[in-house]
């Protein structure tokens, strides 16, 4: 049993995850409040510009010392910093937007204490894998949800191919995802079945990924002056932390 400091004021926040990710199952992780000494980090020019508010705030919040920040699934790391945010400034948030019809701004406050959770309703096996079955080359496949660490590295696949080059970032995604085909896991099996797989199993499979992950609704309606309606996406950069920038 994990001991914390009793002057620290915490809550627990309740994964949207389920633990899936993570090899101690935990469903759920002890977030202290923001406090005064946390201001420092939320006017720190250097963690601004580098953008590393929100991994300093991580850090410093979460009190479970048994799990890896940088491993977080990117949901649980969202439903972290609603918590934070809630407690700390309240759950109204605002937005400037662009009214489709007039092409004006107009200002809105949308409620982020509203965000809920879409189901998941994946079963894993007892690899922790789950299974799809690939429509057109008819074979089933395991595979594993992207964990926010090997999302960074496909970014910098990404951001490394220069002039004419072309990252392979859509093998190497899939490549990270599959652990099986028809339970052979043969690493290299594996990698030569990717190279030559029909780009609609491809899609199918990502379309199949994107719909069923464990998320939160982060898709807000809102009404223009004009009565059309604006949909907008909850953003989790420093902004996300503004009411306290001016005070």
């Amino acid at each position: 049993m994990e001991n914390f400091d009793p002057m620290i004021a915490y809550d627990v926040v309740t994964l949207p995850s389920q633990g899936i990710h993570y090899e101690n199952k935990k469903k759920s992780l002890k977030v202290a409040y923001l406090t005064a000494a946390d201001e420092n980090i939320l006017t720190s020019p250097n963690l601004v510009q580098n953008d590393m508010v929100v991994e300093e705030l991580l850090r410093r919040k979460i009190l479970d010392k048994d799990v890896d920040i940088d491993s977080l699934a990117e949901e649980d790391r969202q439903a972290i910093l609603i918590f934070l945010r809630n407690t700390a400034f309240g759950s109204e948030y605002n937005v400037s937007l662009t009214d489709p019809k007039t092409a004006k701004e107009f200002d809105a406050t949308i409620d982020i204490s509203s965000i809920s959770v879409k189901d998941f309703t994946l079963i894993p096996n007892q690899n922790n894998e789950f299974e799809y079955f690939l429509p057109q080359t008819k074979k089933k496949i395991t595979f594993k949800f992207l964990t926010p660490k090997q999302e960074k590295e496909l970014d910098v696949i990404r951001n490394s191919a220069t002039g004419v080059q072309v990252a392979p970032v859509n093998t190497k995604r899939l490549e990270m995802m599959i652990k099986s085909i028809d339970g052979n896991t043969d690493q290299m099996a594996i990698y030569q079945f990717i190279q030559n797989l029909p780009i609609k199993d491809s899609q199918d499979f990502k379309r199949f990924v994107a719909d069923n992950k464990p998320n939160l609704d982060l898709i807000f309606e809102v009404q223009a002056p004009s009565g059309d309606k604006v949909r907008v996406r909850l953003d989790f950069g420093v902004e996300f932390f503004r009411p306290f920038f001016g005070l």
